[in-house]
């Protein structure tokens, strides 16, 4: 990546902003792999995925914040922390060792609200199913109107998958334009 930032004009000028849409691309492109069961594409998506935190890493590099050793030792840390189970001898039920983990997670961030921490940049429906877990799990999904909330997911959903119907044909159609032309 250093060798990439000090040579490429393109690289250097990048920022975290930049960069995000390539994030949020490449992740789509493992899950696409994932889906698909192909382990060669799978390998060379997670590349692409490591290629952003490699490239995040570096740019906060260049403005001193931190670099890729730093998050690292960061992850690290955060697995020692919340994997109590790596120190003991026994074997740790599964259910246990997800109570631990968000046990110690939730005394880390000492969050004020179960709704802190969320991800509002994910998609809608996904947002809407992490709401209402949080909620459920703080004893609070009372204030959610349940059948409202089906509804606007359901119109998500729809609307959501006309789109994805329609660009599928768009790129059908491109395809078969191509091969015309060819």
């Amino acid at each position: 990546m250093d060798r990439l930032w000090s040579r490429g004009g393109w690289e250097a000028t990048q920022t975290h902003e930049s960069l995000s849409v390539y994030l949020v691309e490449e992740t789509y492109e493992v899950l696409d792999a994932i889906r698909s069961g192909d382990e060669i594409d799978l390998r060379e998506e997670l590349g692409d995925l490591l290629l952003q935190v490699l490239f995040h890493s570096r740019i906060a590099q260049a403005h001193h914040v931190f670099d890729l050793d730093d998050v690292a030792a960061a992850l690290i840390e955060k697995l020692i922390h919340r994997s109590p189970h790596l120190r003991s001898l026994g074997v740790v039920d599964i259910a246990e060792q997800e109570r631990a983990w968000e046990e110690l997670k939730a005394a880390e961030k000492a969050r004020a609200s179960a709704m802190d921490g969320i991800a509002t940049s994910q998609p809608p429906i996904l947002l809407a199913a992490k709401v209402r877990a949080r909620a459920e799990k703080a004893g609070v999904s009372d204030v959610i109107d349940e059948q409202e909330l089906a509804r606007l997911v359901a119109q998500c959903t729809q609307a959501d998958a006309e789109l994805a119907g329609a660009l599928r044909a768009l790129i059908d159609e491109i395809r078969a334009r191509e091969s015309e032309s060819r």
